[in-house]
């Protein structure tokens, strides 16, 4: 996305008042989807996706410190965690998600 407003003005702003983090142990930046986005189920298209509700999570993710060493308590070293996703709700976090405009 090029934009000439800095980048801060590019994603919306957290609530004001709520203190750090606003009560969520981690935050990420995701775009909205604006995709098309079907189901697919044996090799047939089932129906086309609602997409007013899916983001992109990209990044940057950010963690407090306490949540990331609570979630990596909480689920262990046998979890077979491949991405941050999986870790959040493994360790069931509450994610922020920050809508990049």
């Amino acid at each position: 996305m090029i934009s000439s407003q800095p980048r801060s003005a590019q994603i919306a702003s957290p609530l004001a008042g709520e203190g750090q983090g606003g009560g969520y142990e981690v935050t990420v930046v995701a775009a909205a989807v604006t995709d098309t986005c079907k189901e697919v189920v044996d090799g047939m298209v089932r129906r086309t996706i609602p997409r007013d509700t899916l983001v992109d999570a990209r990044g940057p993710w950010t963690f407090r410190r306490d949540a990331l060493m609570l979630a990596l308590d909480r689920v262990g070293t046998a979890a077979q965690i491949s991405n941050l996703i999986e870790l959040c709700l493994a360790a069931r976090l509450r994610v922020r998600v920050l809508i990049q405009r």
